[in-house]
């Protein structure tokens, strides 16, 4: 069995989504690497452990990640685009971990997420597995004993319809045959570090996609390092998914609809 933990990126009328797959023997190997450079972003740059990754403030210079002034002034941009590269080299560690990104021209990440779910059972079944899907977003307030009956009953009621169409999804595989198991479980990013690591490994899919179909996002402009980033994980991409580990759909297929 495998799980997978999915972030979304992209703009504009360009939508991708980005997963990370590890098997259940190999997920203890992927988190010891991917602590491992935690560790390390602290002891070289002071961003703590447990301070979230989030890939567009990382590279672009957002927040105060660092745990003095001090070190947020000295964490350049440089050093800040080189954290990140130290982060995907550390994923690439683990032998085990398979990437996946699906992407089109739509603003609609749910029509994204569907056909996602769609490669992936395919991808089980020719593997012959099972998958369980971790997806960035909220599964209900965080603090709810703090925020009172009424406000906590509510923000569970949003929860779960913003989950929906993710449901719906999953609920729409034929039961006697589905690889991919259970409803999305919905894992705030705040508090999953994989869910932090396919945010940083989806934003540099993003970017190598760009370089590669320019005329989807006119109006950006690829970071071509960040392409090199993702070409780092070139021998963990899904092999016989699209190209360079990513699917495009165009917008105009019925599968969107």
């Amino acid at each position: 069995m495998y799980f997978c933990y999915v972030d979304d990126s992209g703009a504009d009328q360009g939508r991708t989504l980005t997963g990370l797959l590890v098997p259940e023997v190999g997920w203890s190997d992927l988190l010891h690497h991917w602590l491992e450079g935690r560790r390390k972003l602290e002891q070289t740059w002071g961003v703590l452990k447990n301070t979230e990754l989030h890939a567009v403030h990382l590279v672009k210079g957002r927040g105060r990640p660092c745990a003095t002034e001090e070190q947020n002034k000295n964490f350049s941009r440089q050093a800040r685009i080189a954290a990140h590269d130290l982060m995907i080299k550390h994923l690439a560690k683990c032998e085990s971990v398979r990437v996946l990104t699906v992407a089109g021209g739509t603003t609609r990440i749910a029509a994204v997420y569907r056909l996602f779910v769609s490669h992936l059972e395919a991808w089980a079944l020719e593997q012959d597995t099972r998958v369980v899907i971790m997806f960035d977003g909220q599964s209900g307030p965080d603090e709810a004993e703090e925020m009172g009956q009424d406000a906590a009953r509510e923000a569970w009621k949003q929860a779960i319809r913003g989950a929906k169409p993710y449901r719906e999804a999953h609920r729409s595989l034929p039961l006697a045959s589905r690889r991919i198991l259970e409803d999305p479980i919905m894992q705030d990013s705040r508090y999953s570090q994989f869910i932090q690591a396919a945010d940083l490994v989806g934003y540099a899919a993003f970017h190598h996609l760009m370089l590669e179909r320019p005329e989807a996002w006119p109006k950006l402009t690829p970071m071509g390092f960040m392409s090199k980033a993702y070409k780092r994980l070139a021998q963990h991409w899904l092999p016989g998914h699209g190209t360079d580990g990513i699917v495009w759909v165009d917008s105009d297929t019925d599968s969107w609809h």
